[in-house]
């Protein structure tokens, strides 16, 4: 147990480290989405894009551990949207909402993170394609359902669509992948000098993440629906990992270490920005309530996994 803690309390200290340091205003609020832009566009990219472009294009794509993680996303969404509609009686926009806080991991400013901590070499590859079914596969689709049960996608469906193209290719993670996977393509490298200064960033790029995650609990409070936060949390934590984990019982040949990081991926509290990219739909208070819970929830149940793992 001590081994699991060394790996997770790190990360849940720099979480509770950016949540106290807003809540005295040693940091202001109004930095978080100064500190959030350098991580999102500049030193998350950067570690992408120097740990792919340096990676064997041919291990970079691994169909099967691509199918699993999104297999286990979309089981877990409909699965959300089946027992809200059934036992919580809510209309499809808002299981929808429900579904998507259920399949959308944080995989960049938490996973990624544990996963530094947990292996001696870190399978970046594994990371690359979650990033991809995260932004490539699953964003769009659910966007779209919760847009078509709005009639969104019905009035206006080629925008609705050329809205999500855009949101996915404006992606900065995602430039920086197909960018790091042209590099490996073609055996092109930066001057010296550039390496070394984004080698410099991406080793900013997961404490500064989880300082802006603890930042942003601040002022959250437990409002809503306890049935449908816990059908969330729930769906999260555990039927995701659990829909992944029957779905590698069929892939023998996948290798032991992106098993693992498919699990780690999938166990993660949803992606910090579900209250804004629902907060369109007026669920805003409920996304910040479920994220702050499935958050503080995940510290248990991911030591339990990583235990299991280990």
């Amino acid at each position: 147990m001590d081994v699991i803690l060394t790996i997770t309390a790190p990360i849940f200290f720099l979480i509770f480290l950016g949540y106290l340091a807003v809540r005295v205003k040693v940091i202001p609020n109004e930095a978080l989405t100064g500190m959030s832009r350098l991580v999102l566009y500049i030193a998350l990219p950067a570690l992408v894009f120097t740990k792919l472009s340096t990676t064997d294009l041919a291990s970079i794509v691994d169909v099967q551990y691509i199918t699993a993680y999104a297999f286990g996303g979309l089981a877990s969404f409909l699965i959300t949207v089946v027992l809200a509609r059934v036992i919580l009686k809510s209309n499809y926009s808002d299981a929808g909402v429900y579904g998507m806080g259920a399949s959308m991991s944080n995989s960049a400013f938490i996973g990624f993170p544990i996963l530094i901590q947990f292996f001696d070499h870190v399978p970046t590859q594994a990371f690359a394609m979650a990033l991809m079914v995260e932004n490539i596969i699953l964003l769009p689709v659910l966007l779209t359902f919760i847009e078509s049960m709005r009639g969104g996608a019905t009035k206006q469906g080629l925008q609705t669509l050329i809205t999500i193209a855009k949101r996915v290719m404006s992606n900065p993670v995602i430039c920086s992948v197909f960018l790091g996977v042209l590099f490996s393509a073609l055996n092109l490298s930066l001057p010296s000098f550039m390496q070394i200064g984004l080698d410099m960033l991406a080793q900013a790029s997961a404490p500064v993440a989880l300082i802006v995650i603890g930042g942003s609990l601040v002022g959250i409070s437990l409002k809503g629906s306890v049935n449908a936060i816990s059908l969330v949390v729930c769906s999260k934590l555990l039927v995701y990992p659990l829909a992944v984990f029957l779905v590698l019982l069929s892939m023998p040949d996948l290798s032991e270490e992106l098993k693992i990081s498919a699990l780690i991926f999938a166990a993660m509290p949803m992606f910090s920005t579900y209250p804004i990219v629902c907060g369109k739909y007026g669920m805003r208070s409920f996304c910040s309530s479920t994220l702050l819970l499935t958050t503080l929830v995940s510290f248990f149940t991911l030591s339990i996994l990583l235990r299991i793992l280990s």
